[in-house]
């Protein structure tokens, strides 16, 4: 019974810290597109902003 409880607790545990490591990638994905989103939309503005001369 002790064995299968302490399996239960590490396959949790390895859950756990996986999760954490996937959330900390969701987050550093969705800031590197925002920041790639705000390059495109400068971009988009500079040649608006040319052609408008």
């Amino acid at each position: 019974m002790k064995t299968v409880a302490l399996i239960v607790a590490i396959v949790a545990s390895s859950w756990a810290m996986t999760g954490c490591n996937t959330w900390a990638g969701v987050k550093e994905d969705v800031k590197d597109a925002g920041q790639a989103t705000g390059k495109g939309i400068k971009k988009a503005g500079e040649k608006i902003q040319d052609v408008a001369k």
